[in-house]
Order: C-alpha cells, then sequence, then structure tokens
C-alpha cells in the first residue's frame, strides 16, 4: 500500500509508481508459471500450526462437554443450595472414610491391606478391611476436586485479585492449623516418650525420638520435605502448596488445559516425582475441578451413570482385593503395574461418589449428616494418633484373633475415634469458640 507521502504526490510521480507495478506484475505472472511447471511442498507455517493445536483443543473440549452431558443425563438440575449441601454431606463422609482408610492393619496381621486380601490367614477380615480402603482410595481427589471448584469460582476480569486473596486465606485456613495440630502432637508425643519410651504408640508415628535429626523435627511440624508427626496432615500442606502454585494454574487452565491434565495425570499414574508437592494427585484433581468450573458444567450425575460407576467401581475394587491370588506381587514390576491400575481406578470412584452422595444429601437423613460437615476438617486433624491408641486399647479386650472379632475391633475402633473426634469438636466449639477457629481452620462450627 503506498505511503501517506506517494498518495499526496504529483500525477507524474503516480504515472511512474503504475509503470513499475505493472512491471513487478509481469514478472509475478512469469515466476508464478515456472512454479506451476515444478510443485513444491510448503511447510507448513506457524499459523496453520496455530489453527491445528486450536482444533485439538476444540475436540478435546468438546469431548470433555460431550461426556459431562452424558453423565448429566436428564437428571434434575442442582441449585446452589443442592451443592452446598452435597459438598457438606460429601465431607463429612470422605474424612469418616478416611479413618477407616487409616485403620491400616489389623494388630496381628502380617501383610498390609494395600496389598490386598491376605490368601494365607483371615481371608475374610483381611479382604473385608482392603475392600473398604480400596473404596476409599476416592477420598483424596473427590476433596480435592471440590477444593478446587470452589477455588476457581471466580471471573476472568476478578482473576489478579482473587488468587491473591485465596493464596492469603489459604494460610490462616490450611497451614496456620496443620502447625498448630502437630505442635500439640509432637508436645504430647514427646511428654510420652519421656514417661514411657516403649509404650507401643510410638511406635506408631513416623518420628524416631531416640534417633531422630534436628531437621525431623522441623519437618514434624512444618512438613516442609517430610511428613509432618500428624501425617494426615500431608493433604492439608499438599493443598496449600497448590494454593501457592494456583496462578500457574489458573494460567494453564485459560491457555492450555489439557497439556497441564496430560502431564499431572502422567506424573500421578506413573508416581513421577513432582519435588514440591508429596502427591500429584491433589494438584491433579485440584485442576480438574478447576476445568469442571471453567466449563460451567453442572454438577448433577443422571442416576443411570451413577448405577454404572458404581458397579464398575466395585468391580474394579474387588479384583484389587482379590489380586494376590492371580498375580505375585513380590514381584516389583507387578506391583507397579497393579499400583498404576489401582491408582487410575480412582477417577470412577470419583464419579460414583458423587453420584451417590448428591442423591443421599438431599434427604431428611443426609441433611442431618451433613451437618456436621463443617467438623470435617477437625475430625481430620484429630483422628490420628487417637485413632492408633483407639486400636491398642480395644486390642487388649478381644476375647479370640477370630475373622469376627477382628472385624468387630475394625468397626468399632473406627466409631470410637469418629465419635471422640466429633464431640471433641463440638466442646472446643462451644467453650473455646476462638481456639476452634483456630484448629478448624476459621471454618464455622454449624453447618
Amino acid at each position: 500500500m503506498p505511503s501517506k507521502h506517494a498518495r499526496i504526490a504529483g500525477t507524474k510521480h503516480e504515472t511512474m509508481q503504475g509503470a513499475a507495478r505493472g512491471m513487478q506484475f509481469t514478472r509475478r505472472q512469469a515466476g508464478w508459471c515456472a512454479r506451476m511447471r515444478r510443485p513444491t511442498v510448503q511447510p507448513s507455517s506457524p499459523d496453520t500450526r496455530g489453527a491445528d493445536a486450536s482444533a485439538a483443543r476444540g475436540i478435546l473440549n468438546r469431548a470433555f462437554a460431550a461426556a459431562l452431558a452424558w453423565l448429566r443425563g436428564n437428571a434434575r438440575v442442582l441449585t446452589d443450595r443442592d451443592i452446598s449441601r452435597t459438598i457438606s454431606f460429601a465431607r463429612i463422609s470422605l474424612v469418616v472414610g478416611l479413618v477407616f482408610l487409616h485403620y491400616g492393619s489389623y494388630p496381628n496381621s502380617r501383610i498390609s491391606p494395600f496389598r490386598g486380601i491376605d490368601v494365607n490367614e483371615h481371608q475374610l477380615a483381611t479382604g473385608i478391611n482392603s475392600f473398604v480402603l480400596f473404596s476409599f482410595f476416592s477420598v483424596v481427589p473427590l476433596l480435592s476436586m471440590i477444593s478446587g471448584w470452589l477455588f476457581f469460582s471466580f471471573a476472568d476480569a476478578d482473576a489478579r485479585t482473587a488468587l491473591a486473596a485465596r493464596i492469603r486465606k489459604r494460610f490462616t485456613s490450611l497451614y496456620l492449623p496443620l502447625v498448630f495440630w502437630n505442635v500439640v502432637f509432637l508436645a504430647a508425643m514427646l511428654a510420652l516418650y519421656a514417661a514411657s519410651p516403649s509404650y507401643p504408640l510410638l511406635g506408631e508415628l513416623n518420628i524416631n525420638f531416640g534417633t531422630a535429626p534436628k531437621r525431623a523435627y522441623v519437618n514434624a511440624i512444618f512438613a516442609i520435605t517430610e511428613h509432618p508427626i500428624g501425617f494426615q496432615f500431608w493433604f492439608v500442606r499438599d493443598l496449600f502448596v497448590t494454593g501457592l502454585v494456583s496462578p500457574i494454574l489458573w494460567f494453564f487452565l485459560r491457555r492450555a488445559p489439557w497439556v497441564a491434565v496430560a502431564v499431572l495425570g502422567t506424573c500421578w499414574l506413573a508416581e513421577i516425582d513432582t519435588v514440591i508437592f508429596f502427591r500429584p494427585d491433589v494438584v491433579l484433581f485440584f485442576f480438574l475441578g478447576g476445568l469442571v468450573r471453567r466449563h460451567r458444567a453442572g454438577l448433577h450425575v443422571s442416576r443411570n451413570a451413577t448405577v454404572v460407576f458404581c458397579a464398575l467401581y466395585v468391580g474394579l475394587i474387588t479384583l484389587r482385593t482379590l489380586a494376590p491370588y492371580a498375580i505375585d506381587l513380590s514381584n516389583d514390576w507387578n506391583h507397579y503395574l497393579v499400583d498404576v491400575a489401582t491408582r487410575a481406578t480412582r477417577v470412577v470412584g470419583v464419579v460414583a461418589c458423587w453420584g451417590v452422595f448428591q442423591r443421599i444429601a438431599l434427604t431428611d437423613a443426609g441433611e442431618i449428616i451433613g451437618r456436621f460437615g463443617s467438623f470435617a476438617f477437625f475430625l481430620h486433624a484429630a483422628h490420628y494418633p487417637l485413632l492408633a491408641e483407639v486400636k491398642i486399647l480395644l486390642w487388649r479386650l478381644l476375647p479370640a484373633e477370630t475373622d469376627g472379632w477382628m472385624l468387630a475391633h475394625y468397626v468399632t475402633s473406627v466409631v470410637v475415634t469418629v465419635v471422640i473426634g466429633v464431640s471433641a469438636g463440638l466442646f472446643v466449639a462451644r467453650r473455646l469458640p476462638r481456639v476452634f477457629a483456630l484448629m478448624n481452620g476459621g471454618r464455622a462450627a454449624i453447618g
């Protein structure tokens, strides 16, 4: 296009320009004819590559939307109040499931329930323990998705302010309670060690007071590079770190969500060390929760989808429980492959659990249970090493080490721990509300 100076030039200058353009056009015609006689392969331009990437993102987005549409089916759309009730019910239910999961092995068991059923002895008791344990493997993914869905609830225009505010809030709602609880646990266990160095509960901890270096005590409180003394707080610590890196997650949610899902998913399935996280499933499912929010997808799951996913999940965890009958898990490669497959089943469990929870939560009984949702954090914080001590005390009362009595010990230990934990939370909330606010991360005591 001629410049501004050329447009205001005289007629003679325009005529000369026209002649020059005519000569250029003639040369271009000759060049085109020559190129037509010898076809060439044109390299793909950056615009073409960008279009291909955009098309791929579009396909993935449409597939994701189609999957969500199938899950929703013709189910009734959940209102904001329905979602709030379902989240409250899910939180307390999942934390109770976590207490079952953290029961671990029976005191007389030779193998961990994480391996599956004991094929040599106590098959009924160990089989049920492993089945329930694998069933609640979806606890961390679903809690992480709920957290991510709530975290990324802001509008795009408010992202900078909202992210900064949420990161600051995470310090008081997650990390400060983590430090407080673990200071209490460490002081109590040190006092116990001073009074009785050989007490059985000390053997259930992840720190040996007789040999621990100074950095072990730092991690016991702050969970910087190792799990704290209240080991269940690894999850809280990873949620806190996820909040710290949320600006990066937000960038990928907007620009390249499926790249982030592929990278984080690979790290999770292959158990690749991400350095800053104890486990990559927290940040992965937190991100997926944000992705669901970004798509503004409804959270209702149809009855048919719930039934399908529940049946599939029960089938998969049954196979995993019985795996030691067919697979030699002493072989490292076999054990690794089974672990990868077990992790993958959690995706199915997330959908199955959410579908079930949303139906129970909207009943009268579900509403009553959901009122304790505000105590979920307190119960999560308090349940260990309380559970380990309850196990020790109740095991002494068993008249015989049969499958029936082992199962009775299993259920009773969890029930007693939950009752003590929730009762303690109610007591502190009513008598020491400020202390409760600190211990519960500022969460209200009444749901």
